[in-house]
């Protein structure tokens, strides 16, 4: 039985991509699962701000780099994989050599150029890529290029506007916590059904509404 990129389930390999907010709420959840490598990549060092609410971090740490910090933290904790830290902003220059070692991609970054990047590149190598997103009370985790129908489906094809300033990041102070812990529990369980080999809808985008505390799915268009 293979894992989602095609190696055995006893080495399957997570990359999780941003280390901030939804990462730190992420990485707890994920830590435990049956992974032989997880890397943490961030090229950001931790501030002050982040400390209200990425929990990974502590006033000692400011001004270390989050991938190296947030590594320490999971190397404590009683789990079986490895784990590597990888200082670095992802960029043209190294996606690639990043997703192509790896079964799994769980994308917290707050770019969406970042974003539409690290989806082409999964889209390229097969691997499998669960990405969560926050704007002030709403949250989405969105799945792509896993096993079955629409593994090629990529995000410019869901999300078809041009990009404007507004999405080129998000002010996390102003995101209440709830809705960034949502974000993180719904990105696990994705990432969850994804190794019990379970279906995995591609293109679906699962919505959270802060005020009313509530889910709802999006299916993607039928496209042809």
């Amino acid at each position: 039985m293979d894992a989602p990129g095609g190696r055995s389930l006893s080495d399957v390999r997570i990359a999780v991509i941003g280390a901030g907010a939804i990462g730190c709420s992420l990485l707890p959840r994920i830590a435990r699962m049956p992974f032989s490598v997880i890397t943490i990549v961030d090229g950001d060092r931790v501030e002050e701000k982040n400390l209200d609410r990425q929990e990974l971090y502590a006033p000692v740490d400011i001004g270390q780099p989050k991938a190296k910090v947030s590594a320490a933290w999971l190397r404590n904790a009683p789990i079986t994989a490895d784990v590597v830290a990888v200082d670095a902003f992802v960029d043209a220059r190294n996606i690639e050599e990043l997703v192509a070692m790896h079964d799994i991609v769980a994308d917290c970054t707050d770019d969406a150029h970042v974003r539409r990047l690290i989806d082409r590149t999964c889209a390229a190598y097969d691997v499998a890529l669960v990405g969560g997103a926050v704007h002030a009370g709403q949250g989405q985790v969105i799945a792509l290029h896993a096993p079955g129908s629409g593994a090629s489906l990529l995000l410019t094809e869901l999300f078809t506007g041009q990009l404007n300033a507004e999405q080129d990041g998000c002010d996390m102070r102003n995101v209440p916590l709830p809705v960034i812990e949502e974000v993180a529990r719904r990105m696990s369980a994705t990432i969850g059904a994804l190794l019990r080999q379970e279906p995995v809808r591609n293109g679906s985008i699962d919505v959270y509404d802060g005020r009313s505390r509530t889910w709802m799915r999006v299916d993607p268009p039928e496209l042809t």
